[in-house]
């Protein structure tokens, strides 16, 4: 897979990595909460919705940055 190989993701991105669910970030936060809990710490969590990101996006932009990152020929003209 492209994005494996060139590094792209965070190596803790939950989600679009083989191995990997989305499941696992929710369990990741019940172990850091716990472990806070345990040391007698404090834990915040800040959710974002991004499901419109994409629409205050300059699309141009976009299209460049997937062409630097290697996406090109068919793929990118899926993207556009």
């Amino acid at each position: 897979m492209y994005i494996s190989h060139t590094n792209l993701l965070y190596p803790l991105q939950h989600g679009f990595q083989p191995g990997h669910s989305t499941a696992m970030s929710l369990v990741d936060i019940q172990d850091n909460i716990s472990k806070a809990m345990d040391n007698n710490e404090f834990s915040i969590g800040i959710f974002l919705d991004l499901a419109k990101a994409f629409d205050t996006v300059d699309h141009k932009i976009h299209l460049d940055k997937l062409e630097h990152y290697g996406i090109r020929d068919t793929a990118l003209k899926w993207f556009n």
